[in-house]
């Protein structure tokens, strides 16, 4: 039985077509990935089957009724389901009322009395929880809980709507190893009843649980089949498959380490939320035009540390930080006129257009130390070039690849001398991998130090000077370069989940 038929749906933004009249029938049960370089299409495909867009031609059946004109709303209520890029949880709820709120939904107004009810979906939603091995945080405020379990709880919140469609955006992206085991676990056991359409980047993801995969290229429908005849297919070969995963460019020379003047100077940090630490007695040394690598599985403290350093999350004594020689300010906009200055996970874009998100870069730039390059927008637009064509469009209707180097760009026009960088690589396809790795060598190559918090290690190990792994919020790990040798290798892959190749020398 065909649950969701697509009749050559096809979307504009302006003189931009995202979609071109795509077809596409997703059978009850069916477990179909979507795949395609940033820019292909899929999350506008996403966004048509959910509601959130509206397709300019073409219609979109559900069991057999034509939905195209109902929002995300009344599509919900049909029994579609989603999860995004970016985990969109109620931040300051606890998980368990993140849960009961999606429950609730499915239980019909005046059943039974307001009192009784409340607390039978409240009942209902610590046992999901405690199901989905999640018990332990049932009354955390969701924005204090570790990426991973941020991303785990979105799917159980999805879940808890019981939907039909199950719509994953990215379900991988950012998560460790562990995490993504769980992930697979997790698709794996859903009901059969349960249809799920998934986009990912991981292709060892989607070989694994989708059984038909459709492949989308610059809006263009180009394949669908099972997984074997995609990766055998040479028109989706030459489109996206070909590209080494995660491989980045071959680096920028950049001055060596010897000689470069310290920048920033990390002693004893102490930083976390509701009175419970998330990093504490942690040590970093950064030099201008060092890249320094912040690893360690999600939950370690990667984050916390970046935030803190940024000003967004307070440091708890005796921590002190000093930046080029003097104490880093405490409030957080002083921070950023002293040119520290953070790329968040999840990007953080405003509702603007890219020309309008520089010019509001270039006009808030901080007035501290001229020490260092100054970043003109001419300089950013010839580093990251793929933004100079964008520069009249809507941030929300890039592609993932182009609003990360958006926010790469915005964050260089505030002159930055440190720059940090949550996840810089998150949900991106290969190519746009390396032009970032690319971009963040030749940024390194003038001076500014960087500091990259990261998931994906051969992404950031071959541009990495210096790396730093952390566990259960401390320093477990040090190397000199990001090359480490053997056994140091092993250690280093104790503490990730992973087997990183290399030779280089501990601390």
């Amino acid at each position: 039985m065909t649950l969701v038929r697509l009749d050559a749906v096809g979307r504009r933004y302006g003189g931009l077509r995202a979609l071109h009249d795509v077809s596409l029938i997703l059978p009850a049960g069916a477990r179909h990935a979507v795949i395609g370089a940033n820019g292909a299409g899929k999350s506008t495909l996403f966004g048509i089957i959910a509601g959130s867009v509206r397709p300019t031609s073409g219609r979109v059946l559900l069991d057999g009724h034509d939905v195209t004109r109902l929002g995300p709303a009344a599509r919900a209520r049909r029994g579609i389901g989603r999860t995004f890029q970016h985990p969109a949880v109620f931040g300051r709820l606890s998980a368990a009322a993140n849960v009961a709120l999606a429950i609730s939904r499915r239980t019909p107004p005046g059943a039974r009395s307001g009192r009784i009810r409340c607390g039978a979906v409240t009942d209902h939603a610590h046992a999901v929880l405690a199901t989905a091995g999640l018990a332990g945080y049932t009354h955390r405020p969701a924005a204090t809980l570790p990426y991973g379990v941020r991303r785990r709880l979105e799917l159980v919140v999805a879940l808890a709507t019981a939907p039909r469609l199950l719509l994953l955006d990215e379900p991988s992206a950012g998560l460790d190893p562990g995490d993504l085991a769980q992930l697979v676990q997790t698709i794996r056991a859903l009901p059969p009843d349960v249809t799920v359409l998934l986009i990912d980047h991981h292709l060892d993801l989607v070989w694994d649980v989708a059984d038909t995969v459709t492949v989308l290229h610059h809006g263009h429908h180009i394949a669908t089949g099972t997984p074997d005849a995609i990766r055998a297919d040479s028109a989706v070969q030459a489109a996206y498959l070909t590209t080494t995963p995660e491989a980045p460019a071959p680096p920028t020379a950049r001055p060596h380490s010897d000689g470069r003047r310290p920048l920033l100077r990390v002693r004893g940090l102490r930083a976390g939320y509701h009175g419970a630490p998330a990093a504490h007695d942690v040590d970093l040394d950064l030099s201008e035009g060092q890249i320094l690598a912040l690893l360690g599985r999600n939950g370690a403290g990667k984050t916390t540390v970046l935030n803190a350093l940024a000003g967004l999350v307070p440091f708890a004594p005796p921590t002190t930080v000093t930046l080029g020689g003097r104490p880093l300010p405490a409030d957080v906009h002083r921070i950023a006129q002293a040119r520290l200055n953070l790329v968040p996970q999840g990007r953080r874009l405003f509702n603007l257009s890219v020309a309008e998100h520089l010019t509001v870069a270039r006009a808030s730039a901080g007035k501290g130390s001229d020490t260092g390059h100054r970043w003109s927008r001419d300089h950013v637009l010839a580093l990251l070039p793929a933004l100079r064509a964008r520069l009249g469009h809507h941030a929300a209707h890039l592609s993932g690849g182009e609003q990360q180097m958006l926010a790469l760009a915005r964050a260089l026009l505030a002159h930055p001398r440190v720059l940090l960088l949550d996840e810089p690589s998150e949900g991106l396809a290969p190519a746009v991998v390396r032009q970032i790795a690319a971009a963040i060598t030749a940024i390194a190559a003038h001076g500014v130090g960087v500091v990259i918090a990261e998931q994906n290690l051969p992404f950031v190990l071959p541009l990495a000077d210096h790396v730093v792994v952390l566990e259960h919020g401390q320093v477990a790990l040090t190397t000199a370069t990001a090359h480490p040798a053997e056994p140091l290798a092993r250690r280093l892959g104790e503490l990730l989940g992973v087997t990183p190749t290399g030779a280089g020398h501990e601390h």
